[in-house]
């Protein structure tokens, strides 16, 4: 169970006047997990009420489902994951293809199925297959531009065990992105090689990169929509209407993590480009940079920083005008009360700079949070 108290003086991320808002924000949360010597399922759900003061039209209800299975045989790992989650593009707290291209509240559900199987060819080899299948919508949401979208991926990943310190590995993957409203749709191939490095006891660091290739179809008869900023907000205009096109695109994917703990501090780093779905009828390539310090002060009060930054561009879909650089800067801490009560708080910056706006826009909010978790209860027999 959280509970969080919210003051933020730009909760919309508008470069428009605006007020400042107060908010209430009560999460009931429940896990669960069963285990056996070759098979373990996990699972829980989520509930949150977001009440706010100051603004109409930001109250909503946010909701999470989501289930792990996985089976262990001699040489083979099978293992099957899946999500429900219903929230809003608005106050995501995550660097998604969705943070920061609308200010108003629009409420996105997106199911999720994610099998996967790996097989031992060897002490010192593995080969992973996987899918993945994402199904995300939108209520009322084509008057600001975000379009129902199914995206598919499938990888194959080959790693070897080249000594105790290393292991190298090569990624294939194939991924199908398709909107039903106005027909784009577009496949992409990729090719990525990597390596992993375990540098010492507390320090751990991957790194792949590879090029890919997005040969894209746009049909003719859809119109073609830009944004433009006004006093009362961002709006859609018909700027014109598409044709036939038919492209191919290439371009690099990358990705890096860097993981180092101390005695009493851990600090991650990670960095990617990659090619993703996104709400705004098409894919994005994204850059997404993120570091997490966290640092043990007491034996029960814990301090952090988390950054993160992001910078979208497209060149897809219907929606032109739709670049934006994001950034965001947490630092917090929290105070074990007991062995089940939690005491926290926290000051976010965010920032975003939209191409169709002349001005960025931020916000400053400023969070106190209670956190009941019970102890965990086994069964056994």
């Amino acid at each position: 169970m959280k509970l969080r108290r919210e003051y933020n003086d730009n909760i919309r991320l508008t470069a428009q006047p605006h007020n400042s808002v107060n908010g209430s924000i009560i999460a009931p949360s429940l896990n669960f997990g069963v285990n056996t010597p070759v098979w373990q399922t996990s699972g829980g759900g989520e509930v949150t009420q977001r009440r706010y003061s100051g603004e109409e039209g930001l109250d909503r209800d946010d909701n999470l489902l989501r289930i792990s299975s996985t089976y262990r045989a001699e040489r083979s790992t099978w293992r099957l994951d899946a999500s429900r989650v219903r929230d809003s593009v608005l106050t995501d707290e995550y660097v998604s293809a969705d943070t920061g291209v609308v200010q108003t509240n629009k409420k996105r559900e997106s199911d999720s199925v994610q099998p996967s199987w790996i097989w031992m060819l060897s002490e010192r080899t593995q080969l992973q297959l996987a899918y993945q299948q994402a199904d995300v919508s939108y209520d009322d949401a084509l008057s600001v531009g975000l379009y129902d979208y199914r995206n598919r991926s499938t990888t194959a990943t080959l790693a070897n065990q080249i000594s105790g310190l290393n292991q190298i590995f090569i990624t294939a993957g194939y991924s199908a992105f398709d909107v039903a409203v106005t027909g784009f749709d577009s496949s992409t191939r990729n090719l990525q090689a990597g390596i992993t490095r375990t540098f010492s006891e507390t320090t751990r660091g991957t790194l792949q990169a590879g090029l890919r290739r997005t040969d894209s179809f746009t049909p003719g008869g859809n119109p073609i929509y830009t944004r433009f900023s006004t006093e009362f907000g961002d709006v859609l205009v018909q700027t014109g209407v598409t044709q036939d096109v038919h492209s191919q695109e290439t371009g690099s994917v990358f990705s890096g993590n860097l993981e180092t703990k101390y005695e009493s501090t851990r600090l991650s780093m990670a960095l990617s480009r990659s090619l993703n779905p996104s709400g705004s009828g098409g894919q994005v390539e994204q850059d997404t940079f993120t570091i997490d310090l966290n640092r043990q002060v007491t034996a029960r009060l814990t301090a952090y920083v988390t950054a993160n930054a992001s910078k979208v561009r497209t060149d897809e879909g219907n929606i032109s005008s739709n670049e934006r650089t994001y950034y965001e800067i947490r630092p917090g801490a929290h105070w074990r009360w007991s062995r089940e009560w939690n005491v926290g708080m926290n000051y976010r910056y965010a920032y975003v700079k939209r191409e169709f706006e002349s001005e960025a826009a931020d916000s400053n909010s400023v969070s106190l949070m209670l956190t009941y978790q019970p102890l965990k209860m086994s069964i056994s027999r």
